[in-house]
């Protein structure tokens, strides 16, 4: 999906949220934010959103010398998430349609994106996507795939919304015959991205088959072409969030994209309101 003009001003305003939390001085402030401002004018529009957002977030750390800006936060939702796990557990118990409903929860979890400008209240947000079914809801074809499946990826997105992956995972394991499970999360800090350590203190070595692969996000790093392997040898890929729903949309591969509807962008590419859920598969 190329970046539309809307897409670079988005960006531009994730790299003022950075600045913010990072609590940079003004005249530094301003200084990162020209440069940042530089790039997005000069950048390549045929670049994906997530791949420019990788070098404004490269501009970011050599401007600032921080590292991971995200850090805190990304912990907080952790632990919010961890507060809900279970509830979530208990729905999909009691639920007559388990795997639908850790699917939805999955889904109710990408509402946690400090890189868009919303607010959001997660508890609100998983009662909203459990009561409601998904706007495009290709879960059946999910399904049946999935019961044929031995490997599958799985690409990760938020801090917060990993909580409810990990929960996704664990009945994907218990309800199909899976060999092996590929996590893929990212090498390097990028808002509020799941990157390695992130996941450290969640328990996926509990979970036999599950291998979690991390990826370089830079610029001097072909993202799309590092993951392809992840995509082509595999009999089912998930997607989580708008980001990897951004970069993989439109090269006909065969993906399941579990994501929220959050800008105009993407409400008109789906043809849905802001706020919707979405089950696609491209």
């Amino acid at each position: 999906m190329k970046s539309s003009p809307q897409c670079l001003d988005c960006i531009g305003k994730a790299a003022e949220r950075i600045l913010r939390i990072s609590k940079i001085q003004s005249e530094k402030n301003q200084l990162v934010m020209e440069k940042v401002k530089n790039y997005l004018s000069k950048v390549n529009r045929n670049l994906t959103p997530m791949e420019i957002s990788f070098g404004m977030n490269e501009i970011i750390q050599r401007e600032t010398g921080i590292y991971d800006p995200f850090k805190k936060i990304k912990e907080e939702s952790n632990v919010n998430a961890l507060k809900l796990i279970s509830r979530a557990n208990l729905i999909i118990k009691k639920s007559d349609k388990p795997i639908f409903d850790a699917i939805k929860i999955s889904i109710a979890g990408n509402i946690i994106d400090y890189g868009m400008e919303l607010e959001y209240n997660l508890s609100d947000t998983l009662e909203e996507v459990l009561r409601k079914n998904p706007f495009i809801n290709d879960f059946q074809l999910l399904k049946e795939k999935l019961t044929k499946s031995k490997i599958i990826t799985i690409l990760a997105d938020n801090a917060g919304e990993i909580v409810f992956d990990k929960l996704l995972i664990e009945n994907i394991n218990r309800m199909f015959n899976i060999d092996k499970i590929n996590l893929i999360v990212k090498t390097y800090p990028f808002m509020n991205d799941i990157i390695l350590e992130d996941v450290k203190d969640l328990d996926f070595d509990e979970i036999p088959n599950v291998k979690i692969i991390a990826l370089e996000n830079s610029t001097k790093a072909d993202y799309f072409k590092n993951l392809k392997p992840f995509i082509q040898n595999v009999d089912v890929v998930i997607a989580k969030g708008q980001g990897n729903f951004e970069l993989l949309y439109n090269r006909n591969l065969g993906i399941f994209f579990l994501f929220i509807v959050k800008c105009k962008e993407i409400r008109d590419v789906m043809s849905a309101e802001e706020g919707e859920s979405i089950i696609s598969y491209h």
